[in-house]
């Protein structure tokens, strides 16, 4: 089950780290913004040097944490 850690709300971002299905703990910074929400994931972090399945799991955990934090907030 996902759990909220903690969540900081300033203005037009939000922070928020959290407790994943497999225990281990990531963080997202949510920007809102007039064309949308924009997402910096932990999993995001040297994830352009990632390449072939490496990549994918690294997108796949970041999706798992927007998703998380769509649902948590």
């Amino acid at each position: 089950m996902q759990e909220k850690l903690v969540e900081h709300t300033y203005g037009t971002h939000i922070y928020m780290k959290m407790r994943l299905d497999n225990k281990i703990i990531e963080e997202i910074d949510v920007y809102l913004r007039k064309d949308g929400e924009h997402y910096i994931t932990s999993a995001d972090h040297g994830m352009e040097l990632c390449s072939g399945e490496s990549l994918k799991q690294k997108q796949k955990l970041r999706q798992e944490i927007i998703d998380a934090f769509n649902e948590l907030y």
